[in-house]
């Protein structure tokens, strides 16, 4: 169901009585994740590394992923997918939301980067009727309007990220066709010939730079992914209509083929052919997947490819890197927000909220 921006600013709530851990918010680490209550409300939250809130905002439906602008810590959250609608907070109360919403013939596949200044916001979006993915443009200093959009040389564009100081888009097509009018926008049209592919776009005039395709065509998408401080591209990849196993992480550097990281036999088992989330720790070196369906978190060495540690936690999905290299924040659809130690095999937990956190987790 699309949702119009008249309406989406009319039932727009701001959970209020959070004013005192607002103020704490440029004194501690934040993080920042959708989420469903238990009344069967959506919301969005900012929260400290101790899982307190900081700042929650209402949602007309579920969200998916945040992205937050380098300059104004500014966090937007997108709609899971076919969802249009997308909203802009920050741990400020003192500043309200901005909604925005993708046009009719959009809708956005729950993920977004801001350009390095903070002006512009590109989030992936499937132009449905055509069948293509598009990355749309918003201005971030005019209340988000759309004044814009680029190919991503795919289908089903998925993860969208920003390489270091330059100018260039990547991102993961996911090969998945899809149209809201069938299966609540989620069934697959295409089974059996998904293409996916890792593309690098020219965020100044749109153009291809580079695309690998997977070439593993039919059963396997890339979905998500994040960036190294060497530039490294780790992507995180899900089977699709298939139980046949499958390599589901890969790591990419320019002007190379994809690389898939070779997983011990029990790690590969381990992520149930899912990989829910992707995230780089501060220092650069360890990544971190996370699989909700396999109830775990691998932490893999970046230019080894080595595991270097793992946790079980049910139901985790969202990750992101704390303070400490090595180190990650995680959260589950049970509640739970939790700390890893910097070796990556211990966890513990930090708060168990009457929530089900999303997809995934950002650091502000």
């Amino acid at each position: 169901m699309a949702i119009d921006r008249r309406s989406l600013l009319a039932g727009l709530v701001v959970t209020a009585g959070i004013g005192p851990r607002a103020a704490r918010a440029a004194e501690v680490e934040l993080f920042a994740a959708a989420r469903k209550g238990r009344d069967g409300r959506f919301a969005a939250a900012i929260f400290d590394d101790a899982g307190q809130d900081v700042r929650v905002v209402d949602l007309p439906e579920r969200g998916h992923d945040v992205t937050v602008s380098p300059v104004s810590r500014t966090c937007v959250v997108f709609a899971r997918r076919p969802g249009n609608f997308a909203l802009a907070f920050s741990p400020e109360l003192s500043r309200p939301p901005v909604a925005f919403t993708t046009p009719t013939d959009r809708h956005f596949y729950g993920h977004g980067v801001f350009s390095r200044d903070g002006r512009l916001l590109y989030a992936t979006e499937n132009d449905f009727e055509a069948g293509r993915g598009v990355i749309g443009v918003y201005d971030a200093t005019g209340g988000f309007n759309r004044i814009g959009e680029m190919p991503t040389y795919g289908v089903g564009p998925h993860d969208i990220a920003l390489m270091g100081r330059q100018s260039i888009l990547v991102v993961a097509n996911g090969g998945l066709r899809e149209h809201p009018d069938f299966g609540e926008g989620r069934r697959v049209l295409n089974p059996g010939e998904i293409a996916t592919s890792l593309a690098y776009i020219d965020a100044r005039t749109g153009g291809l730079l580079e695309r690998h395709d997977l070439g593993l065509p039919g059963t396997l998408s890339l979905r998500h992914l994040d960036l190294a401080r060497d530039g490294t591209v780790i992507l995180g990849a899900q089977v699709e209509g298939s139980s046949a196993a499958h390599p589901l992480v890969f790591r990419h550097r320019r002007q190379q083929p994809l690389q898939r990281i070779g997983l011990p036999d029990d790690a590969a088992a381990a992520l149930c052919g899912y990989v829910s989330s992707v995230a780089v720790d501060r220092g650069g070196e360890i990544a971190a997947v996370s699989s909700s369906r396999g109830a775990i978190v691998l932490m893999i060495e970046v230019t080894s490819g080595r595991v270097a540690g793992r946790v079980m936690l049910k139901d985790v999905s969202g990750i992101a890197p704390a303070g400490a290299d090595g180190c990650f924040v995680v959260t589950s659809g049970t509640g739970v927000v939790a700390g890893t130690g910097a070796r990556g095999d211990t966890l513990s937990e930090r708060a168990l909220l009457p929530v089900a956190w999303d997809n995934h987790a950002v650091r502000l």
